[in-house]
């Protein structure tokens, strides 16, 4: 099942190889500790570049974030999960 979720979340990242790389995230009080980057991908929306990323925690769901240029801010796009 897939939850279109679109909340500003805050996310801790380091810039390694000339790479934006999630490390964890807040959303909603909980800290969720990124374990492992599924994939990322970016997008031009106008002049701006939206950087995607799928990244999972140490839960069972699968979280899509979204780093946008225009204002410099991170989003939790979606989150999947079974059922």
């Amino acid at each position: 099942m897939v939850t279109l979720v679109e909340e500003p979340v805050d996310v801790s990242a380091v810039f390694r190889g000339g790479k934006l790389r999630p490390t964890a995230f807040l959303w909603r009080g909980r800290q969720y500790r990124v374990r492992r980057v599924l994939g990322s991908y970016r997008s031009l929306k106008g002049r701006y570049l939206e950087l995607y990323y799928s990244v999972v925690s140490d839960t069972p769901e699968v979280y899509e974030l979204r780093f946008s240029t225009d204002g410099m801010r991170w989003s939790l796009v979606r989150v999947h999960s079974e059922g």
